[in-house]
């Protein structure tokens, strides 16, 4: 029987962007984590800053119930939301350039 490592924090971290995205205005926050590369980069920095839980698929579960984490889930949440906020601002800070050229190719129009 195969086993499968499943990042269970990952729906996690996915959700809480797009949440905190809502939050902020289309140009450029919005349009920037629309480049596939730009949310990816994103992910992976939220990933490396929050702790992560793994489940291995394949298993059977075991009869015992999983410890209890130190922090309450209400500070793990906090957290969580100060992580992908402040993350959203590091990647777009890191990608300041790249992004401000494709930004102003698109937005440049035909002068008369």
């Amino acid at each position: 029987m195969s086993h499968e490592l499943i990042n269970l924090t990952l729906p996690t971290v996915i959700r809480e962007i797009e949440n905190a995205l809502n939050e902020y205005p289309e140009h450029p926050y919005q349009s920037a984590f629309s480049i596939h590369e730009l949310r990816q980069q994103l992910i992976a920095h939220i990933l490396s800053q929050i702790p992560n839980r793994y489940a291995v698929e394949g298993l059977q579960e075991s009869t015992q119930k999983p410890k209890a984490l130190d922090s309450s889930p209400i500070k793990e949440r906090l957290y969580m939301e100060t992580v992908v906020h402040g993350s959203i601002l590091h990647i777009l800070r890191q990608n300041a350039d790249s992004l401000s050229d494709r930004f102003s190719l698109n937005s440049k129009s035909p002068t008369l």
